[in-house]
C-alpha cells in the first residue's frame, strides 16, 4: 500500500507492481536483452496510467537502492520521469526547476554517448526507445521555447513575483534549451555515429563493414542515434524556419530503398515525412509535397488501425488530420492530380470538401486557417524580454506571413490558366481583357504580361527525381506550357494532347474488342 506521508524519499512510497517493475528492467538493461527492454519499455505508460495518472513516478533517489545506484540506469529512468510529468495534464505541472533538471539529464546522457569510445558504450537500447529521446528531446526544446514567449507577453501585461523570478532566471542561463545547443547536440550525435558515411556508401553500393550494418551489434546506440538525429535537425530546422538547411540535413536518406531504417518505427516514419512534405510546400516544391503527402496518407491508414490501441494513437490521428489539410493546401496551388491514390483523393474530397471550395475561390482566410491548424508547432531563435513590444511578431505569425504572401501572388494564375486552355494562340491584350471583365478594372497590357511571367515562373519548380531530396530537375507542372512573341501568347495544352491519345487508344481499343467475335468466326470456319 502505498502511505501518504511527507517523506518522498521513503521507500515504501513505490507499490509493489511498480518495485518489480523497477528491478526487472535494470536486470534487463544490464544483461542488454532487447525484447525483455522493450516489452517493459511499452509498459511504463501501462504503469503510469494506473498508479501515476496525476501525479510524479518515484524520485530518483527513492529507486537508486532498487538499482544498486546503477548511474547509467538512473540517467535513463530520469528521461522517462520528466517525460512523464510533461505528460500529465497536457504539461500542465512542469515546472521551472523540472525543465532545468531535464536538459540537465539530456545533456549527461548525451555527453556519454558523444564523449565514450563507441564499442565501450555499455548499453544498448529499442529502436522505439531510441527515437524516443530524441523525439522528446526536441519536443521539450519546442516547449521551453513557448514557456519563454509566455513569460514574455506576462511581462508586457502584468509582473507577479514568480514570474520577475522565472524571468530573471532564463534571461541569465540562455545556453538551457538554447537552439544553438539543441542543434549542436543533434550534429555532435551525427558525426559520432559516422552514420552519414554509412549511408552514402550503402547509396553507392559499395562495400560497407558489417559491424558497421549490423542493427543488434555494440554500435546500435550510436548508429541509431545518429541516424535519428539526421530527421531531429530536419525538424528543428524546420521548426526556426530555416527551410533549405532542413531538408539537406536528410539528403544521405536513400527514400528509393524498398526497406528502410525509418519504418522501423511508426513515429519515426510519419515525423520524417510529414516534416519532409512541409518542408517541401514552403519551398514551393509543390509536386513533391504531394508526393511525400500521398505516401504519409497511404501508411497512416495502414498502420492507424494496428495501433488503435497504442498510447500514439492520438497523435497519429492528428497527423493524419494535419497532413490531408496540408495536401489540400498543395493541391489547390498547384492543380495537380498526377501520382495521387484515388482512394487518398476521396477521402481528402469526403473530409475537406467545403474547404477545398474555399481554397479553389483563393480564399486567403481558409488558407490562413488551415495553416495555423497543420502546421508545426513553430519556435522562436531567442527572446529579448526588454523588448516592449514582444508579441510584434511571433514564430507562427511570420512563417504564416511568409506562406500567404505566397499565396497571394498566386490567386489570379488559375484564372489565367482557365483562358489559356481554351486556345492554342492568342493576344496579350485579348487575354487582358478577359480579366478586366472579370475584375470590372481596367488592366494594361504591359501590368498584364508580369501575370504571365508570373505564372510561368510560380509552375516552374524544383522536382525530386530520386536522389539527394535537397536537388532535383526544374520542370514545368503545369499542363499547360506557353510562350510569348511580341504580342502574341502560343499555348500548347499537354492535358488536352494526352487526352487526346487516350481516346485515339480507346478507339482502337474499342474496335478490337469489337471486332474479334468476327475473327473468332472467321478462323473458326477456316478450321472447319
Amino acid at each position: 500500500q502505498r502511505r501518504v506521508h511527507g517523506d518522498t524519499t521513503d521507500a515504501s512510497y513505490i507499490p509493489e507492481p511498480v518495485r518489480k517493475f523497477i528491478v526487472d528492467f535494470h536486470r534487463a538493461f544490464r544483461t542488454k536483452d532487447p525484447t525483455t527492454i522493450l516489452s517493459l519499455y511499452e509498459g511504463f505508460n501501462d504503469l503510469s496510467e494506473k498508479h501515476y495518472k496525476n501525479s510524479h513516478w518515484p524520485k530518483v533517489e527513492v529507486i537508486a537502492p532498487l538499482v544498486v545506484t546503477d548511474q547509467l540506469f538512473l540517467v535513463l529512468y530520469k528521461e522517462m520521469y520528466y517525460r512523464h510529468i510533461y505528460s500529465i495534464n497536457s504539461g500542465q505541472l512542469v515546472t521551472l526547476e523540472d525543465r532545468v533538471e531535464s536538459f540537465q539529464n539530456y545533456f549527461n546522457l548525451f555527453a556519454y554517448i558523444i564523449k565514450t569510445e563507441t564499442p565501450r558504450i555499455d548499453m544498448d537500447l529499442p529502436n522505439q526507445w531510441i527515437w524516443d529521446i530524441v523525439d522528446e528531446f526536441i519536443w521539450q526544446y519546442n516547449d521551453y521555447a513557448r514557456f519563454r514567449s509566455k513569460l514574455a507577453r506576462q511581462k508586457a501585461k502584468s509582473l507577479d513575483e514568480e514570474t520577475e523570478k522565472n524571468i530573471e532566471f532564463v534571461s541569465s542561463q540562455r545556453e538551457i534549451w538554447s537552439t544553438v545547443h539543441v542543434i549542436k547536440t543533434l550534429n555532435s550525435m551525427v558525426k559520432k555515429s559516422d552514420i552519414v558515411a554509412i549511408l552514402e556508401a550503402e547509396k553507392r553500393g559499395s562495400n560497407v563493414p558489417i559491424a558497421a550494418l549490423d542493427i543488434t551489434g555494440p554500435c546500435h546506440l550510436a548508429r541509431m542515434m545518429g541516424y535519428y538525429s539526421l530527421i531531429g535537425l530536419l525538424r528543428v530546422n524546420t521548426l526556426i524556419g530555416d527551410y533549405h538547411t532542413a531538408i539537406k540535413s536528410i539528403d544521405s536518406i536513400d527514400f528509393t530503398r524498398k526497406v528502410q531504417i525509418f519504418s522501423k518505427v511508426v513515429a519515426c516514419h510519419i515525423t520524417l515525412y510529414y516534416y519532409t512534405g512541409f518542408v517541401f510546400m514552403m519551398l514551393r516544391r509543390y509536386s513533391d509535397a504531394i508526393k511525400f503527402f500521398t505516401q504519409l496518407l497511404t501508411y497512416i491508414n495502414r498502420v492507424k488501425n494496428i495501433h488503435a490501441r497504442s498510447y500514439q494513437y492520438d497523435d497519429i490521428a492528428k497527423k493524419h488530420e494535419q497532413v490531408y489539410h496540408l495536401l489540400a493546401m498543395t493541391l489547390a496551388l498547384c492543380n495537380q492530380r498526377q501520382g495521387i491514390d484515388e482512394a487518398v483523393f476521396t477521402a481528402l474530397r469526403d473530409r475537406l470538401g467545403e474547404k477545398i471550395a474555399r481554397l479553389t475561390q483563393g480564399d486567403l482566410e481558409c488558407y490562413s486557417e488551415m495553416f495555423k491548424y497543420a502546421c508545426p508547432k513553430f519556435v522562436a531563435i531567442s527572446t529579448n524580454f526588454n523588448d516592449p513590444n514582444p508579441m510584434a511578431m511571433e514564430a507562427l505569425e511570420l512563417q504564416r506571413t511568409v506562406f500567404l504572401n505566397e499565396v497571394s501572388q498566386q490567386l489570379v494564375l488559375p484564372t489565367i490558366r482557365s483562358y489559356l486552355s481554351l486556345y492554342s494562340t492568342i493576344t496579350v491584350g485579348k487575354l487582358a481583357s478577359f480579366m478586366d471583365q472579370q475584375d470590372a478594372t481596367k488592366l494594361p497590357g504591359q501590368v498584364f504580361r508580369t501575370y504571365l511571367l508570373r505564372l510561368k515562373h510560380k509552375t516552374r519548380n524544383l522536382v525530386w527525381t530520386g536522389g539527394r531530396p535537397s536537388q532535383g530537375n526544374y520542370s514545368c507542372t503545369s499542363d499547360i506550357s506557353f510562350y510569348i512573341d511580341k504580342d502574341m501568347v502560343y499555348i500548347q495544352n499537354s492535358a488536352s494532347k494526352s487526352s487526346q491519345n487516350r481516346n485515339h487508344a480507346q478507339y482502337f481499343v474499342d474496335q478490337i474488342h469489337y471486332l474479334k467475335p468476327c475473327l473468332e468466326t472467321l478462323f473458326g470456319a477456316g478450321a472447319a
